[in-house]
């Protein structure tokens, strides 16, 4: 009762206390129902509250005159005393950010605006503003030393230059295009645009396995992407399945069929050259670095290569039995009568092979060495690119877009179209957009690779 009399109001009106840092009142002093905003001052007396003096106990105060507040309830706050801080003004981005849907502000302005000022001088620090989410960059790792970047230079939608390269201090991109110092793109997500030396634009990304295998550093050919994920299918192969590879090459076919097993499965490859054998080391190895860079987590090392001839390679492979087998090589005929009995009942093997005289020599070896194989399928696979873009001058505007002709014959019909639209009708021939656009076939294409020969292995009937 003592402390409710040392306050006064001044008006009948009650009005509660809101400090301007935006802290509740229970966190800097106690509730003081019915003061006026901005009209209690500390007392001058040097009282503290306990009613030993200052301006009396209880009783009417004077008209225009303001009861004092005892100074120990004034600085009673968390950390240290002091007056309330006064809410600081709104700045002219927080302002216009109020007027604008949270949806269409950047990420930059969100942080710029979820940076307020709450009571600094009371002992808190800058922290977001309530009830404001800041975009979460959980999830997302940015380039660092030893990561595999992809650079790309489009022109008029058109992909001009496309590098792969190792980032590593004190490195460089260098191109026709221009410099671009590896320390300028470390610390950087993914997917922004760089400027180099002379002041053109290239994207950097992290490249797709895909994308790796077509631009690693290569010995032999390599099994194309579009020819590799149409051999898994053939396979049928999947989580913890063991496969036989003969004809290691560059690595590419092995990425895949290390990925497709997984961690739980196993993939047996052989190389009877050293330099390629070699070489499939060394992409396979780059590969598995820069992915853990990249993903925070190992890439299954679930590959054994094997450099030899698969047809001496029964000691390596005695006993165990493949759920499906990928051959590479010239000769698969002279092959297939050594590693068929390791391939499970009803197994695929898939076979690579680059002429048709070579799918011929196959099929005959297996029919004169009475092979338990069936050729299921030979298969082309062909894909053809597409350009779209919009039609753009060679001065870079973009070009009008032309009328269609009017048929000879839809002009009979003009007579009764006018009247239709005299009637209310809408007419409904206008153009959906006013941007012409060129689709036809690039004109640079992968034709033929390979051709891929599906063998399955069956049990001969019983006599």
């Amino acid at each position: 009762m003592r402390l409710l009399l040392r306050y006064c109001i001044l008006q009948t009106r009650p009005v509660f206390l809101k400090h301007g840092c935006g802290i509740p009142d229970s966190c800097c002093c106690p509730s003081l129902p019915g003061l006026v905003k901005g009209l209690v001052r500390p007392a001058s007396s040097g009282g503290d509250g306990d009613g030993d003096g200052g301006e009396g106990e209880a009783g009417n105060p004077e008209p225009g005159r303001i009861r004092s507040l005892p100074r120990s309830l004034w600085s009673r706050r968390p950390g240290q005393g002091g007056p309330p801080l006064r809410r600081p003004p709104l700045s002219p981005l927080e302002r216009v950010s109020n007027l604008i849907p949270r949806q269409m502000l950047n990420r930059e302005v969100l942080q710029l605006s979820g940076q307020q000022l709450v009571g600094d001088d009371c002992g808190h620090t800058l922290q977001p503003a309530p009830g404001l989410r800041l975009p979460s960059t959980a999830g997302q790792v940015s380039f660092q030393t030893g990561d595999l970047v992809l650079a790309e230079f489009r022109r008029r939608h058109r992909l001009e230059m496309q590098k792969m390269l190792l980032l590593v201090p004190g490195g460089e991109v260098h191109s026709n295009w221009g410099m671009l110092a590896h320390q300028q793109i470390l610390g950087h997500l993914p997917g922004q645009i760089f400027r180099t030396s002379t002041g053109s634009e290239l994207v950097l990304r992290r490249p797709t396995l895909e994308e790796f295998v077509l631009l690693m550093k290569r010995g032999p050919a390599i099994s194309y992407p579009k020819d590799a994920t149409t051999m898994l299918m053939m396979m049928d192969i999947g989580d913890g399945d063991s496969v036989l590879e003969s004809g290691s090459g560059s690595g590419a076919m092995t990425l895949f069929l290390s990925r497709a097993v997984g961690p739980s499965g196993h993939v047996y490859s052989f190389e009877v050259r050293k330099d390629h054998h070699e070489r499939a080391k060394t992409n396979y190895q780059c590969w598995r670095n820069a992915y853990e860079v990249a993903r925070g987590k190992e890439w299954p090392n679930n590959v054994d290569f094997i450099n030899k001839d698969i047809v001496l390679a029964n000691d390596d492979i005695q006993g165990t039995m493949f759920d499906a087998i990928s051959l590479d090589m010239r000769s698969p005929q002279l092959a297939l009568p050594a590693i068929h009995v390791h391939l499970k009942q009803g197994g695929v093997c898939a076979v690579y092979l680059a002429n048709i005289t070579q799918v011929i020599d196959l099929l005959e070896g297996i029919r004169s060495a009475g092979l338990p194989l069936a050729c299921e399928k030979i298969l082309e696979v062909v894909h053809r690119d597409w350009f779209v873009a919009p039609a753009v001058r060679k001065d870079g505007s973009t070009a009008p877009r032309v009328e269609p002709q009017r048929n000879v014959d839809d002009l009979a019909d003009e007579e009764e179209n006018d009247t239709a639209q005299d009637h209310g009708e809408e007419d409904d021939t206008k153009s959906f957009c006013t941007v012409p656009y060129v689709a036809r076939p690039h004109h640079e294409q992968v034709s033929h690779t390979a051709f891929l020969t599906k063998l399955r292995k069956l049990k001969p009937a019983l006599q």
